[in-house]
């Protein structure tokens, strides 16, 4: 199963989420990412996650995530035509030894340094979901103490978008 990013544009009312999750959880799929955010048009939020799960399978989603009522539109945000972004919050066990490699390190991702412990080190990083594992991955070796990240964000390249579904709808 291959990891596919689905957005949604729903009404912004107290509820939608627990039935949008709902669905995974009767399904029986996991969600790897979700994040809501206001969508920039009055009264809706969007939606995007991330799931594993072939074409059919998310096909199927989609199809019952029009049905939720407060769900205006759906679709599949394939990997090659758009734009995805995760941020990641890391904070390291460093001591005088290590400091000039972890930095080293997260500079090659375009991390910056946000806070110096006693024995820490805080980055923040933006990237590609790939990217943000491959720094976990390198830094993981000096003791990651603590970590956040913010799921994923993405939106179509060009012109295309969510709310063109809305025409007419409404």
């Amino acid at each position: 199963m291959n990891k596919q990013i689905i957005g949604l544009l729903v009404h912004n009312h107290p509820g939608v989420l627990l039935r949008v999750t709902s669905l995974f959880t009767r399904r029986g799929f996991n969600i790897d990412s979700l994040t809501v955010s206001p969508a920039g048009i009055e009264g809706y939020s969007r939606m995007t996650i991330r799931m594993s799960g072939d074409d059919d399978q998310v096909e199927q989603f989609i199809n019952q995530m029009l049905k939720i009522v407060d769900v205006k539109t759906a679709e599949v945000l394939p990997e090659e035509s758009s734009v995805a972004m995760e941020l990641l919050l890391v904070k390291v066990s460093s001591d005088s030894d290590s400091k000039n490699d972890i930095i080293s390190v997260t500079s090659s991702y375009h991390a910056s340094l946000v806070n110096i412990g006693d024995h820490s080190l805080t980055f923040r990083a933006s990237g590609t979901p790939d990217q943000i594992d491959k720094l976990i991955e390198q830094l993981s070796g000096y003791g990651i103490i603590e970590m956040a990240r913010t799921g994923i964000a993405a939106l179509s390249n060009g012109d295309k978008c969510l709310s063109d579904k809305l025409d007419g709808q409404e």
